[in-house]
């Protein structure tokens, strides 16, 4: 399996995982252009697609979706309440049932609940028989039954959107501070180092740490918050702070099983 980030934060999201008979978009909220050239850089094109999934319908997951619709050739996935949310967006929806896996060629995907203020958000864990690979971008508080899709996976990409401290200080407005702390806003570094050290099980050999705040967050304090969490650099597995915007991190199970487990991938 193949996965390649093309953008992560409050700006915009989006996720490519690929198989050798399937190719599937989590989220489209990067700008059109910038979808375009990750994925001709992945070899493939819009066109070529199996299936562009929808974890939720805030803009940050969704600005590029009606532009990318008209040349899709594949199914655009999202739960009911998110389809609801995003009426006229799309052409047509499928629905993702909630805790139902789905086939995408080999893979087989899981949409799992997460706590975050939209109509009916969901990450996602990605199989393929080999590996797996969890994707959980957005929650306010780690509900128990994120656990084994954390623990199983190979990759692991969660959210740190904020350093508690920063937020504290920073110039947002109160009700704001108190909808990114709340249990249906955001994780902070604390927040993801805590729920990763409840949960990784030695399987996982990388972890993303998605959706950092461009005004709340700094890459490496969220880093080396998550790795103190876990007992130091020495006894994590290797740890990225994803880019905001800028060049694709990829990662590729087949490289991964080969790397020691260090920090130190360059972004």
């Amino acid at each position: 399996m193949r996965v390649t980030c093309f953008g992560s934060g409050s700006s915009g999201n989006t996720i490519l995982v690929q198989a050798p008979d399937a190719s599937v978009l989590i989220d489209a909220g990067v700008p059109v252009r910038r979808i375009r050239q990750g994925l001709a850089a992945a070899g493939i094109a819009i066109a070529d697609l199996s299936a562009v999934l929808i974890s939720h319908e805030h803009w940050d997951h969704v600005r590029s979706l009606a532009a990318l619709a008209p040349g899709l050739d594949c199914p655009i996935l999202a739960t009911a309440g998110t389809a609801h949310a995003l009426a006229g967006t799309a052409r047509t929806w499928e629905r993702l049932e909630p805790d139902a896996t789905l086939r995408i060629g080999s893979l087989a995907v899981t949409p799992l609940r997460v706590p975050h203020d939209a109509a009916e958000p969901v990450g996602f864990s990605i199989q393929d028989g080999d590996c797996a690979v969890s994707v959980f971008t957005d929650l306010g508080e780690p509900p128990p039954s994120l656990a084994a899709a954390i623990g199983h996976a190979q990759l692991v990409i969660l959210e740190a959107n904020y350093d508690t401290a920063m937020l504290a200080r920073g110039r947002y407005p109160e009700h704001l501070k108190r909808r990114i702390r709340g249990p249906l806003g955001h994780l902070s570094n604390d927040d993801c180092g805590a729920l990763l050290c409840v949960c990784l099980n030695g399987a996982a050999q990388d972890v993303w740490l998605a959706h950092l705040s461009e005004n709340n967050n700094r890459p490496s304090l969220a880093t080396v918050t998550v790795e103190r969490h876990l007992g130091g650099p020495s006894s994590t597995p290797r740890i990225v702070a994803l880019p905001r915007h800028g060049q694709d991190v990829v990662w590729d199970s087949a490289i991964a099983r080969r790397l020691p487990r260090q920090v130190g991938l360059p972004l």
